[in-house]
């Protein structure tokens, strides 16, 4: 046979019927590669007999190999995209839970609230889910630290405006355009560490190099975000960013830097905390948690509002968007508590359920993916939203301090756009699952 295998025209016509089958077309290289490799096996191993010139070798090769329809069928079945229709379907559930929302709080306030603008929000949300959810996760792999570096410095740009607003610096403020960079930070960095933390390492270094390495990634992971974090004030999001990078930590096997990076948290926390000048805002929050009624003109307001709220809900509630003198400023970080006063304990313990069940499922979801990256994205992503939503469930009934806590997804903001984007991006890793043959390791550089 003069001409190499992989240019033979029953080759390539056998591999073109065998992909034809396959819909995941990022597949076919891959199939192609595996196919060749075993037709030239099975070539070999005939010609090396003797008996059979290169040409029959591979038509009896070929034949060996079987139907190539069926065999792409087959390769079809296993490698087809496996969608996860529970956590797609709860997250219909807190889609249509949002627009509730929305006209609810629209029709308390007599057609006076920006609908149109948090429609906007909401359903651009929904198109950045969609368009994540076909999109190939792994090569956001590349740009981790890029991502890392970028949100980082604009946790540092926002830290150093004067804009200030209910006592925090948290907003990039550029003309018109306001946006919390400080409640996006969160999914931005457990991106862009679930890649950093897989990055390979030369097999051969010194104990030094290793502890430098890891010094490093406790630095930038754990202790400079932490640092802007407690400075701005944002207790709020540095316990979404703790949680979701514990998580992660955890699941990629990385105990020794948890433990340390954790200590090492633990003491810088430890100091801005008894700072008080930093730390105002969260010793109010705190000591209006304790005993609401000895603040319940500032710290402790909000908390016994929601309470008398949720209580006086009733089964069925007082009416869909009845205005609630009992809980000003519902729109924002205690729309739940509206929600329950409006529709009653039923709809609230609905709401509860479809956040409880969107956790564990997200987080069961994560968990059996193959691929580390993908399983890293997945937990520590769950992780920031579920924290999210458990705090601001349990703070409206008066189990948490009262912080800048939103209900994700539930409750349409500019965030949202970001929130949903994560949905996406989870579904989409496990939707490819079945796809991706290799662990996406592979695709870092050594370091």
């Amino acid at each position: 046979m003069s001409m190499p295998i992989e240019r033979h025209p029953d080759v390539i016509a056998f591999l073109d019927r065998v992909c034809a089958q396959v819909r995941a077309k990022e597949l076919h290289p891959e199939i192609r590669r595996e196919m060749l490799s075993h037709l030239e096996e099975l070539t070999e191993e005939r010609a090396a007999r003797g008996d059979k010139s290169e040409e029959e070798a591979l038509a009896e090769a070929l034949l060996q190999m079987g139907d190539p329809v069926q065999v792409g069928k087959q390769l079809h079945t296993v490698h087809q995209p496996k969608p996860e229709w529970s956590v797609i379907a709860l997250v219909a559930g807190m889609i249509v839970i949002g627009l509730v929302s929305l006209f609810a709080v629209r029709q308390s306030f007599d057609g006076q609230f920006d609908l149109g603008r948090k429609l906007t929000f909401g359903f651009a949300g929904v198109a950045a889910m969609v368009g994540l959810y076909f999109a190939d996760y792994r090569k956001l792999l590349r740009y981790s630290w890029p991502l890392y570096i970028l949100t980082v410095l604009l946790l540092f740009i926002v830290f150093h405006q004067d804009y200030v607003m209910n006592g925090a610096k948290q907003w990039l403020n550029v003309g018109p355009l306001k946006v919390n960079v400080y409640a996006v930070s969160p999914y931005l960095l457990i991106i862009g560490a679930a890649g950093i933390l897989l990055q390979k390492k030369p097999a051969s270094r010194t104990a030094k190099e290793k502890a430098l390495a890891v010094a490093k990634e406790i630095f930038f992971l754990i202790l400079l975000p932490a640092y802007f974090y407690t400075m701005s004030p944002a207790f709020g999001y540095l316990t979404v960013y703790g949680a979701g990078l514990a998580v992660l930590l955890f699941v990629l096997g990385r105990k020794r830097m948890l433990l340390s990076g954790g200590l090492g948290f633990a003491l810088l926390l430890s100091y801005f905390l008894f700072y008080r000048p930093h730390s105002v805002y969260f010793w109010e929050r705190l000591e209006g948690f304790v005993n609401p009624w000895a603040h319940a003109n500032d710290s402790g307001y909000m908390t016994l509002r929601s309470l008398d709220a949720v209580r006086s809900g009733g089964m069925w509630g007082q009416g869909f968007g009845i205005s609630s003198p009992k809980l000003p400023y519902f729109f924002s970080d205690f729309i739940y508590p509206y929600l329950v006063y409006s529709l009653g304990w039923v709809f609230g313990i609905a709401v509860a359920a479809v956040a409880l069940l969107f956790i564990v499922r997200t987080v069961r979801m994560g968990v059996r993916l193959k691929d580390r990256y993908g399983k890293g994205l997945v937990v520590g992503l769950a992780a920031v939203l579920g924290v999210q939503l458990a705090w601001n469930l349990l703070m409206c009934v008066g189990l948490l301090p009262s912080l800048s806590m939103s209900l994700p997804v539930m409750n349409w903001n500019a965030n949202t756009v970001v929130e949903l984007a994560a949905v996406g991006l989870m579904l989409g890793a496990y939707r490819r699952k079945d796809m991706n043959k290799a662990d996406s390791e592979a695709a870092w550089t050594a370091n």
